[in-house]
């Protein structure tokens, strides 16, 4: 505010030295030092509150009477009453009403009355006030219309506020869920928020996600669609969802959604699309670090996270868990004779038994780098071993098309003890596997 006084100060002093108005040399110098003691108060108001906060409303309050007293004086050397410097007094109250508020015009408007009054008797006391009624008549007019739409505009900024608000919810909540329907409740939630009277529902995946924005009326009722913008690792675009609303309307209702409202629906499905893509980047980031590269089964760190799991259920359930462990037979030699590319080809053979012969809530594992492991949870030694024993006939039907690879496997069971225990008891049984001549499962 101070900035924008000081500029009008300072261009009302260029136009009182250069234009040509009717006045003399020396009251071009007055208006002009007018200015500049009007515009050096200013600065000087304008740093009051930077030293001493609480003379803030003071220092505004004086600035008024600066700008006041500053026309009345502009006024006084270019023709009092009838000056068209008169005339900034209704764009005095204007900027007051409209930039502070409007008891702030309310005071400009009084402060305008007695400048007008001050003019008419310093020019002559016996003309009328009404010579001034214009300017004051206009700054009425000003302050009435501000006060009348200050209230609406009060409502419009709170309701901008409110959506703005929405808008960075919903970002701060985007990343904090990491679940596809927590984010789409939350986007729903703050869409509901952004169309105030419609039904939205944003959907995600599909053919059927649109690739540009559609707005129509069908059935007596408005429709909407804003497609959710996915990045392509190729620098592409790719409609990934898409943000459906929808409400009633009359034969001459309005069928469209507001340009604003369609701008921060943008702001949204953007902010929803990165957040879908982050998910999906932690989850496949994840899934590298639980993964072998090699055979696609779990590494030792997700073997070792399903143990403990597995292990604390079994403990709360009295149940029971198994654990096979399993190693390719004289695979260094098989290396040495085959090559590396061979080997490789083995271990994938013998993953991919494991996956098929595992059931849907078992854990195939590889844990080393010829060695797997595979968990079994409710499982018993019995039904460990049996497991095991289907694994190895498989392993050694696949093997015979392959240079004969085989497994030997040892079997260990519990209910839910030390889960140290019962990979060394496993891990020893496979050593008497490989003792008594590897291609068998030991149980005990």
């Amino acid at each position: 505010m101070a900035r924008g006084r000081v500029a009008v100060l300072t261009v009302l002093a260029v136009v009182a030295a250069v234009a040509p108005l009717d006045m003399s040399g020396s009251e071009r110098a007055r208006a002009v030092a007018v200015c500049a003691g009007a515009v050096a108060l200013h600065v000087l108001l304008a740093w009051i509150p930077t030293r001493w906060p609480k003379r803030l409303l003071a220092a505004v309050d004086v600035a008024l009477v600066v700008d006041a007293l500053t026309i009345g004086l502009l006024a006084l050397l270019s023709g009092g009453v009838d000056s068209r410097a008169v005339w900034l007094l209704p764009v005095l109250c204007l900027a007051m009403a409209l930039t502070l508020a409007i008891w702030s015009g309310v005071k400009a408007l009084i402060l305008s009355v007695l400048v007008a009054g001050f003019l008419t008797l310093v020019e002559d006391p016996a003309v009328p006030l009404s010579d001034s009624a214009g300017p004051i008549a206009l700054a009425v007019a000003v302050v009435v219309v501000a006060g009348v739409a200050a209230p609406v505009n009060e409502r419009k900024l709170l309701e901008s506020k409110g959506r703005m608000e929405a808008l960075h919810a919903a970002s701060v909540a985007f990343t904090g869920a990491d679940d596809e329907e927590a984010l789409t409740a939350i986007a729903e939630d703050a869409a509901r928020t952004l169309l105030p009277g419609w039904d939205v529902v944003v959907r995600h995946g599909g053919d059927e996600a649109p690739v540009t924005e559609r707005q129509w009326r069908a059935g007596g009722r408005a429709f909407f669609e804003l497609p959710i913008v996915a990045r392509r690792q190729d620098g592409g675009e790719q409609a990934s969802g898409a943000i459906m609303a929808s409400r009633p309307v009359g034969r001459l209702g309005r069928t469209f959604v507001r340009r604003g409202w369609v701008l921060e629906l943008r702001m949204l499905a953007t902010a929803l699309s990165g957040a879908l893509v982050q998910r999906d980047l932690l989850r496949r980031l994840e899934h590298l670090s639980m993964s072998d590269p090699l055979t696609g089964l779990g590494n030792r760190r997700a073997f070792d996270e399903a143990l403990a799991i597995e292990t604390a259920r079994a403990r709360r359930a009295g149940g029971s868990m198994g654990v096979v462990i399993l190693d390719v037979d004289h695979f260094k030699q098989f290396n040495d004779r085959h090559g590396h590319q061979a080997g490789d080809d083995a271990l994938v053979t013998v993953a991919e038994v494991l996956a098929r012969e595992a059931r849907a809530e078992d854990r195939a594992c590889r844990i080393g780098g010829e060695e797997f492991a595979l968990l079994l949870p409710g499982a018993d030694t019995a039904a460990a071993a049996a497991v095991a024993e289907r694994v190895r006939r498989a392993v050694e039907a696949a093997g015979a098309e392959s240079a004969g690879v085989t497994v030997s496997l040892g079997v260990a069971a519990s209910g839910g003890d030390d889960p140290r225990a019962l990979l060394q008891s496993a891990d020893a049984r496979l050593y008497v596997a490989k003792e008594a001549g590897r291609n068998r499962v030991v149980a005990a």
